[in-house]
């Protein structure tokens, strides 16, 4: 049998590179599709194994060229750290236009875990645009929707030390549980969807692997450290001055009625890692 090619976008970033590496362990040939071929994540990425192609994500031509040959596609957007507005509504329809003119048979998208509320956030409306791009162009189309990223806490919000205390800090209320997914199973995820097409084109699959509130994430993480962890719960006027366009998002998190039931991702994959052994692995090493 041939090997099955993946056009995947984001692979330089958190979920993107999830999914990346996994489709890589799995088999599948991959190409990582960026903006800058030369920079420093993109040749990361293809000492991994993946063949990393350019494409403008406002240039449907060159997002056409990127994917032509492919067998499916993943496509998660820019982080909302570089495109935090209607554009990344419009780059994602830009990918989905192209996927359709090239004929492609499979699109995964990794859109939010907000189909049932989120109203009003842009960030989420814009993922909700791409979904009904995607339904109106009849893509062969599954949809994923990953939960709070366990990741970052290696990223946007590292824990902090201060002597023998730790510490973590996020617009958060304390006794609001998150749902939660680390990148490995978003990948996971992502191969398993993409291994069997017939049965999974249609889908709409929440990823949640577990659910913790933001004290219990502290209390997790001090209890493997053998520390004190706080859990310090920023006031949205702080979050307002660093990063003004993440308050709507960081109040929907905070108040947000979805219900998170691990057993979508379980179906797919088999047992998810939870946050526990998720924090052993990644955030007690560098403690």
């Amino acid at each position: 049998m041939a090997t099955k090619k993946i056009a995947v976008f984001g692979a330089t970033g958190t979920s993107g590179g999830g999914a990346m590496r996994k489709f890589i362990e799995a088999g599948w040939e991959v190409r990582a599709v960026t903006r800058d071929k030369s920079s420093d994540k993109s040749k990361a990425i293809a000492a991994k194994g993946a063949t990393v192609v350019e494409a403008d994500l406002d240039n449907r031509a060159t997002i056409r060229s990127a994917i032509e040959g492919c067998d499916a596609v993943y496509y998660t957007g820019p982080s909302l750290g570089n495109r935090f507005d209607i554009g990344q509504a419009v780059q994602g329809i830009n990918a989905a236009d192209a996927a359709a003119e090239v004929g492609i048979g499979h699109f995964i998208f990794q859109s939010a875990l907000s189909h049932k509320s989120g109203k009003g956030v842009l960030s989420l409306g814009s993922k909700r645009a791409i979904e009904e791009r995607l339904a109106e162009l009849h893509l062969p189309t599954t949809i994923t929707r990953p939960s709070l990223f366990m990741d970052n806490f290696l990223t946007f919000f590292p824990v902090q030390k201060d002597g023998d205390n730790l510490s973590i800090a996020m617009a958060l209320p304390g006794n609001k549980v998150q749902g939660m997914v680390c990148s490995d199973d978003i990948g996971n995820a992502a191969v398993a969807v993409a291994s069997n097409p017939q049965k999974y084109i249609g889908a709409d699959i929440d990823l949640i692997a577990d659910s913790v509130s933001f004290d219990d994430m502290a209390s997790i993480i001090g209890d493997l450290a053998g520390k004190k962890c706080t859990a310090i719960s920023l006031p949205l006027e702080v979050l307002e001055e660093h990063w003004p366009q993440g308050v709507d998002l960081y109040k929907w998190l905070s108040s947000d009625p979805e219900s998170y039931n691990a057993q979508a991702l379980a179906d797919l994959i088999g047992k998810p890692i939870d946050f526990r052994s998720w924090a052993q692995q990644h955030i007690l090493p560098t403690l």
